[in-house]
């Protein structure tokens, strides 16, 4: 199996492997930047083993779902 997949083909290689992850999670993933990818064309592309130690918490740290740096809206900012 090539390692290099689309989003949509390493969902499917997932859930062949046990884990139940849904595309549009995987989608929300990389767009937080969880997962690097590269687009090429109108594909996105991401190396599968990438996606296995993410989940697997390789790092050591706990996979925290990216959060807002405050409320939405205009603020101001001190000088």
């Amino acid at each position: 199996m090539p390692n290099v997949v689309t989003i949509r083909e390493a969902v499917q290689r997932a859930k062949s492997d046990g884990v139940p992850i849904s595309e549009y999670t995987l989608r929300l993933w990389v767009k937080n930047g969880a997962i690097p990818v590269r687009k090429v064309g109108q594909k996105v592309l991401l190396y599968y083993p990438n996606l296995v130690r993410y989940l697997q918490c390789e790092d050591g740290k706990d996979n925290l779902p990216a959060t807002a740096t405050g409320t939405p809206g205009v603020h101001r900012i001190e000088i």
